[in-house]
Formats: C-alpha cells, sequence, structure tokens
C-alpha cells in the first residue's frame, strides 16, 4: 500500500523521538551510576588514606623517634613501607616543630611542611582536599600522641589525578554495556513501534487522535442504542441512547456483559453467531428483547478485523410503544371483524329487548343484556368503583363474548372506594385477562378476581382452557415465551406473543411483587400478581438481580 510522504514523516518522527528518549534515558543513566561510582571512589580513597595515617601515628617507634636526633633515619623506612604497602602517592611524618622526618621526596626531608598543621598539632584530624607540591590531592592528617601529649603529625594523600584515573577505567570498563543498553533500547522502541502500530491496524498517533474523536462524535449522536463488548463479553462502548434504554450508566464499560445487562440481551452477546450461507461469515442476528420493562428490537452484529472476529456490537431500538400499538390494532381489526360478521345478529338482538321494554319487561331485558355482554355482575355489584379499571374490565369483557368466552367477576373482589388503578395495575389486569381469554377459547369461563387498597394490590385470573404444563410454568414468565406455543420462540414473536406474562413479571418484580401460576380449580390455569403498598411501589424502588426467576 503506498504511503504518502507526509505519513512516513510522521513515522520516522515517532521513531527519533523513541530514539531520543532512550538515549537520553541510558545517558541520565550512565551519569549518575557515574556519579555515585565517583562518589564511592572517594569515600573509598579518604578511608584507606585515613587508615595508613592512624596506622602510622600509632606505630610506637615513630611515637618514640619522631623528636629524636635520628627520626629520619628511624621513621622514612617506616613510611616509604606502608606508602608502597598501602598505594597511597605520599606519607609525611612532621615532628613537634613542623619539620618533615619522612616524605616520599628525600630532598624535602627537614624542610617545613607546605600545608598547616596547627589544627592538627592541636589534637585535631584532617580529611579533605589540598594543593602540595605534587598537586591537588585527597588527605587525611591525624596527630601523633605520646601520653595524652601531640608530639607530632602524619599527612597521608592520594592524587585526585590518579583516583580520576581509576574512575576512567572504570567509565571505559562500562562504556561497553551502556552502548549495548542504547542499542537494545533503540531496537526495542523500533519494535514496540511496529507492534503499537500493528495493533491499531497502522494507524498514527494523529490518525487515532482524529479516529477517537470521530468515533466518540458519532457514537453519541445515533439516535439508536449501541453496545460494543470485546472476545471476552466485556463492554467496551456504550453511548448516551444504551444506558437509557438498558438503565445502565457509562460506568459498566470493563465490565462483563452478563454481569450489569438483563439474562436475554446478555445471552445475545454471549452466544457465537451462528454462520452464514457462505459458511465464512456470520450472519447477523436480528431479534425482539425485554430491557426492563421496554421491549427493544436488537440487532447483534460480529465485529470483524482482519478476517478474525473481535467483539459483538448490539445496537438496540425501542418498540415498546410500537409493540403496544401493533397489540392495540390487532385488537381493533379483531374487533372490526366480529362486529361485520355479526351486524344482522346486533339488529336482531336489539328488535328483542325493544320488544322487551315495549311489553314492560324491565328485568327481563336487564338480564338479556347482561348475557349478550358476557359480564357476570356489574360494577356496583362487584366494587369495581375505579372508572378506569371498570372501562378495562368492560372491554375485556366484550372481547370475551365475541370469543365466545363467559367472563365472570369474582364476589369476592374487594377495592378500597378511594384506590385507584395505575398505569402498572391496568396493563397487568389487562394482560393477564387476554391470555386467559385466549386459553379458555369458545365456550369456555374466565373468572377475575380483584383485591386492592392500602395494603397493596393483588389480581387472580383463572380460565378453564387446557392449564400449563408444571415443568413449563417457571419458563412462561420469559420473554418469547407463550401458553398457545410449545417452547419459547426467538426473534419476532407471532401475534405479539410472549410479550404480555413477561411485562406481568417486570412490572411485579419493580414493584417488589410477585406473580406465581397453578393449576386453577375450573381445570386451566390460574395466574395470580401482586406487590404491597403504595409505599413499597415505584420504579425507583430496589428490584430483584438480573436474571432472577419469578415466583
Amino acid at each position: 500500500m503506498h504511503r504518502s510522504p507526509s505519513r512516513r514523516g510522521r513515522r520516522l518522527r515517532l521513531l527519533t523521538l523513541q530514539v531520543a528518549i532512550v538515549l537520553l534515558t541510558v545517558v541520565a543513566v550512565a551519569a549518575i551510576v557515574l556519579r555515585f561510582e565517583d562518589l564511592r571512589t572517594r569515600d573509598l580513597a579518604f578511608e584507606e588514606v585515613h587508615t595508613v595515617a592512624t596506622e602510622i601515628a600509632e606505630n610506637p617507634d615513630v611515637i618514640a623517634s619522631v623528636n629524636a636526633a635520628d627520626a629520619a633515619e628511624q621513621i622514612q623506612p617506616i613510611a616509604h613501607l606502608a606508602q608502597r604497602a598501602a598505594g597511597v602517592e605520599f606519607v609525611v611524618v612532621v615532628d613537634r616543630n613542623g619539620l618533615r622526618v619522612a616524605h616520599p621526596d628525600p630532598d624535602q626531608i627537614g624542610e617545613p611542611v607546605s600545608s598547616d598543621h596547627g589544627p592538627i598539632r592541636g589534637g585535631q584530624t584532617f580529611r579533605g582536599t589540598e594543593e602540595g607540591p605534587l598537586g591537588v590531592s585527597l588527605r587525611s592528617k591525624v596527630p601523633i600522641w605520646d601520653e595524652g601529649t601531640v608530639v607530632g603529625t602524619v599527612s597521608v594523600g592520594m592524587l585526585q589525578s590518579e583516583i580520576r584515573g581509576d574512575l576512567l577505567e572504570v567509565v571505559l570498563g562500562f562504556a561497553p554495556w551502556i552502548l549495548l543498553a542504547a542499542g537494545l533500547g533503540t531496537a526495542g522502541a523500533a519494535w514496540a513501534s511496529r507492534y503499537v502500530r500493528t495493533r491499531i491496524y497502522g494507524a498514527d498517533p494523529e490518525e487515532m487522535s482524529a479516529l477517537h474523536q470521530s468515533r466518540q462524535a458519532l457514537l453519541h449522536s445515533v439516535g439508536d442504542g449501541v453496545v460494543g463488548v470485546d472476545e471476552e463479553g466485556r463492554i467496551i462502548l456504550i453511548n448516551d441512547e444504551a444506558t437509557r434504554l438498558l438503565s445502565v450508566d457509562h460506568g459498566v464499560q470493563g465490565r462483563l456483559a452478563a454481569e450489569v445487562l438483563d439474562p436475554d440481551l446478555a445471552a445475545l452477546l454471549a452466544v457465537p453467531d451462528a454462520p452464514g450461507d457462505t459458511g465464512i461469515e456470520p450472519a447477523e442476528r436480528t431479534t425482539f428483547a425485554l430491557a426492563g420493562e421496554r421491549i427493544l428490537l436488537a440487532r447483534v452484529r460480529p465485529i470483524r478485523a482482519r478476517g478474525r472476529d473481535i467483539g459483538r456490537t448490539l445496537t438496540v431500538q425501542d418498540r415498546t410503544e410500537l409493540e403496544a400499538n401493533l397489540r392495540e390494532l390487532e385488537g381493533q381489526r379483531s374487533v372490526t371483524e366480529t362486529l361485520r360478521s355479526q351486524t344482522h345478529e346486533f339488529s336482531n338482538r336489539l328488535h328483542v329487548i325493544s320488544g322487551l321494554l315495549s311489553l314492560g319487561e324491565t328485568e327481563e331485558a336487564e338480564a338479556y343484556i347482561r348475557g349478550l355482554t358476557g359480564l357476570t355482575g356489574g360494577p356496583d355489584r362487584t366494587g369495581l368503583t375505579d372508572s378506569a379499571l371498570a372501562a378495562l374490565v368492560g372491554a375485556k369483557a366484550a372481547l370475551a363474548r365475541e370469543a365466545g368466552v363467559g367472563l365472570t367477576l369474582s364476589e369476592s373482589s374487594a377495592l378500597h372506594p378511594d384506590w385507584h388503578a395505575d398505569d402498572d395495575a391496568l396493563t397487568v389486569v389487562a394482560n393477564l385477562l387476554t391470555n386467559a381469554i385466549e386459553a379458555a377459547g369458545d365456550g369456555g369461563t374466565v373468572v377475575l378476581e380483584l383485591a386492592a387498597g392500602d395494603g397493596g394490590f393483588e389480581v387472580t385470573v383463572d380460565d378453564s382452557g387446557a392449564g400449563v404444563d408444571p415443568a413449563r410454568a417457571r419458563q412462561l414468565f420469559r420473554w418469547g415465551a407463550s401458553t398457545k406455543e410449545d417452547g419459547a420462540t426467538g426473534g419476532r414473536i407471532a401475534g405479539g406473543r410472549g410479550v404480555g406474562l413477561a411485562l406481568v413479571d417486570r412490572i411485579a418484580r419493580r414493584r417488589i411483587g410477585r406473580v406465581s401460576v397453578e393449576t386453577s380449580p375450573l381445570g386451566g390455569a390460574r395466574f395470580r400478581a401482586g406487590w404491597p403498598g403504595a409505599d413499597t411501589a415505584g420504579p425507583d424502588r430496589t428490584s430483584p438481580e438480573r436474571g432472577q426467576e419469578p415466583a
């Protein structure tokens, strides 16, 4: 692939910068090491000259003859031997008058010392650098004591030039290793630069910055929710719409999708996509799923780079309102078709009602009307004082009559006069009644029992249908499961089935309640749903863990 000169120039500058950093680091480390080596060498030199000076000052022969007439003949051999044995530059012994009695240069013997020995004759010691006849040296000066009296001094030193020479030898011995480290560092920098480029698919830092900004802008500007996971199933990106639809926050990045997403969505990301028709590219998957109480259209796509899968993306769209409208439209269409086919039947029934009223048979007309609606009792007799709930039950009774199902309100229903049904209660009742009417079928029976007040809300729906297999009872509240189909269905649920019971379960769990299913005395299924009083209700309450089975 052709690379532009500017791109090659950027890569060359990047490599040059890396090499420069490596070289500067190696040189800095070498300088620090050499500095510490210099200090260590000086400390060792001071320690050595001080030891030699102390041993000579404590030598009995030196103490006895330092001020004698033949001091030079007695002490010079001792000083010379110590100088050669210790490898120091000079050993100078001085009497109490400041005259040299021992010196590397015999001509200097008998001459006054060139440096100040006054403090040493006062009992002090000296350790430092001074310039003498032989040059700048590291010296140690100590007094010679004889029964508590200073009778002379000893000065031992090493030339600073020799110490620097020793240090230069260390540097020359260390230089190959420095060059080797620099070479290895340069090679490592070049390899790391190449490796990083392969990991980011050949992009330069400037390009990566632009790509990141573009990705962030695109990710948070799209109207759909987007979630990306890597090969291990960890969330690597998520946009604002996804956090809203999935009820999570941006802090989930880096966590496993199975820990933070609803089980249905986590399963879509965890299960590998099936191979496509070619057997090479994995196919996209599009299905419906529940996130909390939202119905989402979910689309899973594989992320491929250089011929291998490196993760998956999940795109979600909110279809809650659309699904509700579709179910309502389907119901309205069914009602329209039924009304069209029963136009003449309604006309005949109106004639019957008119005849009964003209004959004054009011009670028989009322009973006949109740029989037509398929509703046993009414709001006054069953306690349905809430207008919204009464309207809902009335509408469901009309649908039940059209389906040939008898809907009965249990006499044990009890609603507090001040209680009003909220959206959650209406949704639960509507879904359970719809499910029961479909299960009962033509000629069947459905019994509705309601209880509500300060203590909470509970609804029980019995039907005379075929009942529920106990082995599948716990699966009915999962998304896609239906009492009209064998097993759960994947993808688009035909006729909107597999939605109602899942929504009932989500609502009950959010309200810290429960849903159960058992065998009904009518021979079919009994569904019961409820939750505590209003003080524990609301979407801000903590719900059970994700993936927990309904009771």
